[in-house]
């Protein structure tokens, strides 16, 4: 009987891991695009010359998007929905026209003058350095194409015209910088020097860029610098650390780290190699941010210190897959060749996760924000910037010679700054954070997973919840009032102190907040272990994680420091309702192999095998792995919370009921699965 036990129970293994797409070629990265393409074409009007996608201050950038396809499509002899070279003709025309093209200074926000606005008719709309440059990327493919497309010699000679002058305008030429986002001269510069041949910005002013942006890494008292602790990215490195926005922004960081598109370029043309100091502290940026910020599924690690206004907006998933794109074709600017692979293998892998959201979609458009996160809503406008973004995505991969590239899944990766916790994971069965300190940028946190996908990037258990709708421990008076959790975000860093500190890792156990600026504690893992604590005046609570490739241990202990008040305490195992297409529900599979769908009534621990978390189109298994004594599992059903939105019931294991307790503890461990048999086989495994 054990033996045909075991083969169901590895079979079922076998099915709970992700399947893994073969790596993208050219035929797949176009496939991709046509499909996009169609879901876009009917907006096109010829009589107006561009696509009409909702407006809201980005239809520019969305043309130039689709644009910039149709020119790779030409130059590749693709033959689909991506390609369409007279619309190519009309928009490439359209876009040197004014408006958006203006030469007097007309717009507002960053006016400057030669530009463009963003608005295919207003010419005293806004203007922004994003404006610009994502309009001159889609020329300068265009430009490229010129042979191709057929361009008229007339719209050559104005594209040319166009990003000559806008290049050499004080508001992009060397020492002029916004923020430290570098991303956008080198794009300039590159633009320029393409379209006239021309090298002396892409020599001179990028180096420039570059050399002001390596030599501002490590801040002062005053001045946060550009990086913390880790290799965290700092959005505002004038500004003090502990500001809001300076938590770390997933999307900021990898939107500046798309210069790698054209660093091997600007080489090629004369350009001085940065100096060895910069090159280490490049491959040590690369690190942590493909290690911290990404996914094996192609999606980002998301936090961010711009809060709702930046997380999870679909429109800059696609600007931040410029930088695998980067990466990926990087000849020079890798700690070593395997992260170029790497990058290709999450980028083809977020193509996938697009392209299932689209199908999921009614109108096949992906929403403008990811997750029902609508505290700051996005227009249609930004779905359809998005869709063109990474459409643009897989034509730009294309002209890089991705589709011929070397694809390998990554193995586990982390990545750890300790001055704020930060600890990211992602491996091929799930990918998670625990953010110990938020810095009031958002309102989720603390020394928790703050969420939990599976390998595929679907919903395990939840996306950013606060207590009840988290993860942690939570001990509340008899009166049913919360007293503590362990999952609750600290507004600042406490100097030479972790607030998570690594005890098991490759790199950065026992680094505190004072670290020095310039290491990555990032890479590759197999045992990855951590710990740490939070203290009222009555009560101490530890949290102490295991990561390793397939699944998750975690330990709490609550401990009484002083006082005789009664507490009951629960450790909580949050689900994701979703559009409840399938119901989140929470199964305790018992002892003798009955299940229980699990209510307001506590189930004896001690029966227990294992329960069964439901979500939407995922789940988990948590095995425990102790059981203390008199402890059950009840449901507690949340709210909706801003920053977890669908939330399903929450499985919370009571450890102690009104009790005066000097310690209460719970050990368990936990992997992603999506169906009875694959919750069997885990946790057969997980005992």
């Amino acid at each position: 009987m054990l033996r045909p036990l075991l083969a169901a129970a590895a079979a079922a293994l076998v099915l709970a891991a992700p399947a893994k797409a073969a790596p993208y070629d050219d035929n797949a990265y176009w496939a991709f695009a046509d499909k996009l393409q169609q879901r876009i074409d009917d907006h096109w009007s010829e009589q107006d010359g561009y696509f009409h996608l909702g407006g809201g201050g980005s239809e520019p950038m969305s043309n130039s998007m689709l644009l910039l396809t149709y020119s790779v499509a030409a130059m590749e002899g693709h033959e689909g929905p991506a390609r369409n070279d007279h619309r190519a003709r009309v928009l490439a025309d359209r876009l040197v026209s004014a408006p958006p093209f203006v030469t007097k200074k007309t717009g507002s926000g960053q006016v400057h003058a030669p530009g463009w606005v963003n608005s295919m008719t207003n010419a005293h709309s806004g203007q922004h350095l994003v404006f610009d440059a994502e309009v001159v990327d889609g020329l300068t493919y265009a430009y490229r194409a010129r042979e191709a497309l057929q361009l008229p010699d007339s719209t050559v000679k104005k594209i040319r015209n166009a990003i000559h002058s806008t290049a050499h305008g004080s508001f992009w030429r060397y020492p002029t910088i916004r923020l430290n986002q570098i991303n956008w001269y080198a794009l300039i510069y590159a633009a320029d020097a393409t379209v006239t041949g021309d090298n002396t910005l892409l020599k001179r002013d990028f180096s420039q860029q570059l050399t002001r942006f390596f030599n501002g890494v490590r801040g002062t008292a005053a001045r946060a610098g550009n990086f913390g602790p880790g290799m965290r990215f700092h959005y505002l490195p004038g500004q003090s650390i502990n500001g809001r926005m300076n938590l770390d922004s997933a999307e900021y960081a990898n939107i500046v780290l798309t210069f790698t598109r054209f660093y091997d370029q600007a080489r090629r043309a004369g350009m001085a190699p940065m100096s060895a100091s910069a090159q280490n502290l490049m491959h040590q940026w690369v690190t942590r941010a493909v290690s911290g910020y990404w996914t094996h599924a192609g999606y980002m690690n998301w936090d961010s210190g711009l809060g709702f206004q930046r997380w999870h907006q679909s429109k800059k998933l696609g600007l931040t897959q410029e930088a695998l794109v980067g990466l990926a074709s990087s000849d020079s600017l890798l700690p070593g060749k395997q992260w170029g692979e790497w990058s290709k293998s999450m980028l083809d892998n977020g193509f996938d996760f697009y392209e299932r959201l689209a199908e999921r979609a009614p109108n096949g458009l992906v929403p403008g924000v990811l997750f029902d996160v609508n505290v700051v809503p996005q227009a249609s406008s930004s779905a359809y910037l998005a869709a063109a973004r990474i459409e643009a995505n897989a034509a730009r991969a294309v002209d890089a010679g991705l589709g011929k590239k070397t694809s390998a899944t990554p193995p586990p990766l982390y990545s750890y700054d300790p001055d704020i916790g930060r600890l990211a994971v992602t491996t091929p069965t799930y990918n998670t954070a625990v953010v110990p300190v938020n810095q009031q940028a958002f309102p989720y946190g603390g020394l928790d997973l703050a969420r939990l996908f599976d390998g595929q990037q679907e919903v395990a258990a939840n996306i950013g919840g606060r207590p009840p709708a988290s993860f942690g421990l939570l001990v509340r008076d008899v009166n049913g009032r919360q007293v503590t959790a362990s999952q609750l975000g600290r507004p600042r860093i406490v100097p030479g102190s972790s607030p998570l500190r690594l005890t098991k890792a490759p790199s950065g156990a026992g680094a505190i907040s004072s670290a020095a600026v310039g290491r990555a504690y990032a890479g590759p893992f197999s045992d990855l272990r951590a710990t740490g604590t939070s203290s009222t005046r009555d009560l101490s609570l530890r949290v102490t994680h295991r990561f390793t490739r397939d699944w998750i241990q975690t330990n709490w202990t609550v401990t009484r420091r002083t006082g005789t008040a009664r507490y009951t305490a629960d450790v909580l195992f949050p689900s994701w309702k979703g559009e409840g297409t399938s119901p989140a529900s929470i199964v305790a599979v018992m002892k003798d192999g009955t299940s229980v769908t699990v209510g307001s009534r506590l189930v004896p621990l001690t029966g227990v095998a294992y329960l069964w978390v439901r979500s939407e189109r995922s789940g988990y298994v948590v095995v425990p792995q102790s059981r203390p004594a008199g402890a059950g599992v009840h449901v507690i059903r949340p709210s909706a919370q801003s920053s977890d939105p669908k939330p399903g019931p929450t499985a919370a294991i009571q450890i102690a009921r009104a009790k005066t307790f000097n310690r209460a503890a719970l050990a368990v461990r936990l992997t992603p699965v999506h169906n009875a048999q694959e919750a069997a086989a885990a946790a057969a495994r997980l005992k």
